[in-house]
């Protein structure tokens, strides 16, 4: 199983600063403010910070799982499970962000989130296992 390393630690790390901070910015109004927001205002407040914690969480626990069938793959909210024979080939060349699966038969490939380029050699040390989990996929 593979997971973003860096883009984990930045969504926690963000979302803890979200949530300080906007809490920090709703105490330190003065009591006079407080009182004039309505709670439809609150609400939509609330939610849009859901909203942007959602985001940056589904980002950093993106995962691709090898089984002996394929790889599953969850970005974000999305999940797809991609059979050995359905796959063509992985790709992570030093321009892209992260990795990418290549399908048969589609012109175009499918990202893999969870195996970015921030992640150094952790993340060409995935695109090698997959390769060679497809080698053996294949195999059989």
């Amino acid at each position: 199983m593979f997971r973003p390393r860096v883009a984990l630690l930045t969504a926690i790390a963000l979302s803890a600063v979200l949530v300080g901070a906007t809490a920090l910015g709703w105490l330190l109004l003065p009591a006079d403010i407080q009182r004039q927001f309505t709670g439809i205002q609150l609400a939509t407040l609330v939610f849009f910070v859901i909203v942007m914690l959602a985001i940056m969480l589904a980002v950093g626990l993106s995962v691709v799982v090898v089984s002996d069938s394929g790889v599953v793959v969850r970005n974000g909210l999305r999940t797809h499970h991609f059979t050995w024979p359905e796959i063509r080939g992985f790709r992570f060349t030093a321009d892209d962000p992260w990795a990418y699966v290549e399908l048969v038969g589609e012109p175009e490939t499918r990202p893999l989130v969870a195996v970015q380029r921030v992640d150094g050699e952790r993340a060409a040390a995935a695109v090698d296992t997959l390769r060679a989990a497809l080698a053996r996929g294949r195999a059989t």
